[in-house]
């Protein structure tokens, strides 16, 4: 019965911190499904977009390595979830003040910076959390309600600019949900946060070797690499000159794939194990080869494939590290593991930047990306077996 109770708690306690992840996104992904096109009206060219992104997001991964350091040795999770969750929600309702693309720029960075920042801390709480062998249940509990609220940012920034609103008043519009975020956490932290999170005493059945988790590190990181971004296919869908308010609806089928694909995903890796990482590896390459016809749907297609390449993502790649890492090295596991693949999509950023206007270039660096992922990460499983543990 104890046993029952703490199971019950745990879940509880994923599921309020799904919550803080649905006000979270709403809060974040609304203002990316309006981003690029905004960076454009600004005078930003899709080099200069892909850079500031890359750089952007390889900061708020790289940092996790240090969260993930910090939060192991201080053991203090929450305080950093609050840090973290304040500096990447409230930078986006100033980008309402952003006067021209290098303001704008400057609060991208501190938004994925803070994110970057509480990611390991909230990781942990929520494979911590978990019931044995239900990691990847807890994580698809977590993505199911984030991509909710993934949905519901660019739909209302859609209705906003639907009702000739301005990019301006979009943003200023997120400041609701940001707080919102910011008061379930501290819901969280005040019935649970005080509780110490133990370390729990179950090792991993096949723990993969730190020299394996290196090199599956660098798979993920080279898989990151070859994804053709959301960003570019709204900047893509804004040069073709579809309707301003249709495009946060192209990033919301994004959105819907990847709550829809990680949950889905999240569910099967209890079940069949690391080898649906490959999948992600898969999907990737369909992304630039819909964007090669042009038009509305395909450019939706390419936005739903996106979706369930970062549902893998976040879900599959995540879990991995969740199972067969032992949990005293978890938190600095999970934050060399998000270093790597932030600098995975600081170089896609770059040369998809780059190649932007060569759809048939970008298409075979995809594929051959993909491919050296696909080997590296074939040498990393070797002798570490395929189930989740």
């Amino acid at each position: 019965m104890k046993l029952d109770r703490k199971i019950e708690k745990g879940t509880l306690l994923i599921v309020i911190i799904g919550f803080v992840s649905l006000f979270g996104d709403f809060t974040y992904e609304g203002a990316r499904s309006i981003i690029p096109q905004y960076f454009a009206t600004l005078g930003g060219s899709a080099l200069l977009l892909g850079i500031v992104l890359g750089v952007s997001e390889f900061a708020g991964y790289a940092i996790r390595l240090v969260s993930g350091r910090f939060a192991d040795k201080h053991r203090n999770y929450w305080q950093i979830m609050f840090v973290g969750y304040a500096i990447n929600l409230f930078a986006v309702p100033l980008l309402a003040l952003a006067g021209n693309y290098i303001i704008a720029a400057i609060l991208i960075f501190l938004e994925r910076f803070g994110r970057g920042i509480r990611v390991p801390p909230r990781d942990y709480v929520i494979s911590n959390a978990a019931s044995k062998g239900k990691v990847g249940r807890a994580f698809a509990i977590e993505e199911g309600l984030d991509q909710t609220g993934a949905i519901i940012g660019p739909l209302s920034m859609a209705l906003i600019l639907f009702y000739r609103m301005t990019y301006q008043t979009a943003f200023s519009f997120l400041l609701i949900p940001a707080i919102i975020a910011i008061i379930v956490l501290f819901l969280a932290y005040r019935y649970y946060g005080k509780e110490k999170l133990a370390r729990k005493k179950n090792v991993p059945m096949k723990p993969m070797s730190s020299g394996r988790f290196m090199l599956y590190s660098i798979a993920i990181a080279v898989s990151a690499a070859g994804v053709y971004q959301a960003a570019f296919v709204l900047y893509g869908a804004n040069d073709s000159g579809i309707t301003a308010y249709v495009i946060p609806l192209i990033f919301l089928v994004a959105m819907a794939g990847e709550g829809f694909f990680g949950f889905i995903f999240g569910l099967l890796y209890d079940r069949i194990g690391r080898n649906l990482v490959y999948a992600g590896l898969a999907l990737s390459i369909f992304i630039p080869i819909f964007l090669a016809g042009g038009g509305l749907l395909l450019f939706a297609a390419a936005a739903l494939f996106y979706g369930a390449v970062i549902g893998v993502q976040d879900t599959v790649m995540r879990a991995v590290v969740g199972t067969m890492i032992s949990p005293e090295k978890r938190g600095s596991a999970f934050g060399i593991f998000n270093a790597f693949y932030g600098f995975g999509f600081l170089v896609s950023g770059i040369a998809v930047g780059y190649l932007f206007y060569s759809i048939g270039s970008i298409i075979e660096y995809v594929i051959v990306m993909q491919v050296i992922a696909f080997i590296l990460l074939v040498l990393s499983f070797r002798k570490t077996g395929n189930r989740s543990g």
